[in-house]
């Protein structure tokens, strides 16, 4: 594993010819688990939850802060957040260190299909560092042309979905579902690219799991 720049990584596997950037997830041991030490870049990463505020959000504010609060110097970009089924709240996130002048709320019609029309468009035209959008059902050929663009512009894509989706077949790098157990969010890895299945208990801020990680009821 080689240092990229201040936020990410290139991870270099076994054998292989092709660098994959990787930005760490703030948490040591999921950051152990995952290839590269952390979260695929240039990919799409799929989190099933049974219900919104099971730390969702709390497991990415790191990544989020990382990628809000780069080298000034640097071309910035946004963290698109498309159809949030929540309102962000600014000093929540400000806590965290989220640079939210970074942020760009996107609100498509709606419908499935504007969503996902919303997320290609953002991918594909370079402007965003990272996509995070709320959907519900979504076909393998469409997941596919999202891995592509995300390919292309190196961007992070991170869906949330219904956990009765996971058994979906999907060209995402890591699949995860998450749920709440007594003392941490568990983090079950269905599927990750270069790694195995698996299951890490993540320990959050209960203050800012879920729904109250930066966000309010709509």
């Amino acid at each position: 594993m080689e240092w990229d720049d201040s936020n990410t990584r290139v991870w270099r596997g076994r054998g292989a010819s092709v660098a994959r950037a990787v930005i760490p997830t703030g948490f040591r041991e999921l950051d152990s688990y995952l290839p590269g030490g952390g979260w695929p870049l240039g990919a799409i990463t799929e989190i099933f939850v049974d219900g919104y505020g099971v730390g969702e959000l709390a497991l990415l504010m790191p990544a989020l802060t990382a990628l809000t609060n780069v080298d000034p110097t640097k071309p910035q970009k946004w963290v698109a957040w498309i159809a949030p089924p929540f309102v962000p709240y600014a000093p929540a996130l400000r806590q965290h260190g989220v640079n939210i002048d970074r942020l760009l709320m996107i609100h498509p019609p709606p419908g499935n299909r504007s969503c996902l029309w919303a997320i290609e468009q953002v991918v594909r035209s370079g402007s965003s560092a990272g996509v995070l959008a709320w959907v519900a059902a979504v076909d393998d050929i469409i997941l596919r042309r999202l891995q592509l663009a995300a390919e292309d512009q190196g961007c992070w894509i991170l869906l949330f979905r219904p956990a009765s989706a996971h058994q979906q077949r999907s060209p995402a790098a890591l699949r995860i579902r998450l749920s709440q157990s007594e003392a941490a969010t568990r983090v079950q890895i269905i599927k990750c690219r270069g790694g195995r299945p698996g299951v890490v208990d993540v320990g959050l801020d209960r203050d800012v799991s879920g729904s109250s990680a930066g966000t309010v009821a709509k």
